[in-house]
């Protein structure tokens, strides 16, 4: 969903000139008083499409355990990266930084959603880990 949807998660405003920008997990819009710009997010959209790659392919491999918590715990490491990369794309961006302006800016509610990942995936760990402590409670019974 991140990948193909035009889901803002970081806005910034020069207060005295009125040009933006808008930082979505394929592209940063920057609209300025001539028209707008976008720029490709290349490392937010990889690691987005990593993030859902590993996601489904651990969903598929149910049959192995441990093969899934590995992929599970990359994934973990993958989410932690795109919050990271967020961060590197919405703080650290210098749009407006040499023009000494006041400059209001925020994140959305959409720059919540990889925290969402985030405690999704320690669930899915958690559950692979109790499923792996069931089996082994049954072979023991036997």
């Amino acid at each position: 969903m991140l990948m193909f949807s035009d889901t803002v998660f970081y806005m910034a405003e020069n207060t005295t000139t009125k040009e933006k920008y808008s930082i979505e997990y394929d592209q940063t819009e920057m609209i300025a008083a001539d028209g707008t710009a976008k720029e490709n997010n290349t490392w937010l959209l990889s690691f987005t499409a990593a993030i859902a790659a590993l996601s489904l392919t651990s969903l598929l491999v149910f049959k192995n355990r441990k093969l899934q918590a590995l992929l599970s715990s990359f994934n973990f490491l993958f989410i932690l990266g795109l919050i990271v990369m967020m961060y590197m794309y919405s703080i650290h961006m210098s749009y407006f930084e040499g023009l000494n302006a006041d400059v209001a800016s925020s994140f959305t509610f959409a720059a919540l959603l990889p925290i969402v990942l985030l405690l999704c995936n320690l669930l899915a760990l958690r559950g692979i880990k109790k499923d792996e402590q069931l089996i082994r409670s049954m072979d023991r019974l036997r």
